[in-house]
């Protein structure tokens, strides 16, 4: 991402990071400090020691004792369930949004989406709950979960608050995540309240 004209690591990356390295299943994860990639000799790592992960970095010449935690978590092995949600269901009690607006709009408050990372095809929004429908990839480049997919996905919280009027915001933590790849057709679903659930 470009975020008020710095490079900075996308907290999406550091979720798939997570992932290929210890588990499928992604729990209490807190991003901590923003990884703007600016140093020509930078090294990201992820570490992972007794069920938690790391995501961490330091110039190579210096990692053994300079490193900078960005974000951390744990690792379950196999995560919970995926759960089905009917998304025709949540189009009724929401507006559709102007998705070229809505990149507009984070461009305002200074978080440039390039090309690869504006993959909101069309998306929908409302007091409680946001829903989108992302372009298809033809190739996930090694990931199970793209980042760029994973970050618009997680864009739908901010579609939320936009709908009521708020401020573009951006994560801070993730309560649960199960990355899984998938074929067909991608939807991301915000944040909902039990009573919306089928």
């Amino acid at each position: 991402h470009v975020v008020h004209s710095r490079v900075v690591f996308p907290g999406a990356g550091y979720l798939e990071m997570a992932r290929a390295s210890a588990a499928t299943g992604l729990s209490g994860v807190f991003f901590l400090q923003p990884l703007a990639v600016e140093a020509a000799n930078l090294l990201i790592e992820c570490a992972v020691s007794d069920g938690r992960f790391e995501v961490r970095s330091g110039e190579a010449d210096t990692v053994e004792t300079a490193l900078t935690v960005h974000c951390s978590g744990a690792a379950i092995a196999g995560g919970s369930a995926w759960q089905r949600i009917d998304h025709t269901s949540l189009r009724a009690p929401t507006g559709a949004m102007d998705v070229r607006a809505l990149y507009d709009g984070f461009d305002a408050a200074g978080l440039q989406y390039g090309p690869g990372y504006r993959t909101l095809v069309q998306a929908w929004g409302g007091a409680i709950n946001a829903l989108a429908r992302l372009r298809a990839r033809s190739t996930h480049e090694g990931t199970q979960v793209h980042p760029a997919d994973l970050d618009d996905a997680l864009c739908t919280s901010g579609i939320i608050a936009l709908s009521n009027g708020g401020e573009a915001r951006l994560p801070f933590a993730v309560d649960d995540a199960l990355l899984e790849g998938t074929s067909g057709e991608l939807w991301a679903v915000g944040p909902l309240t039990p009573s919306a659930l089928p």
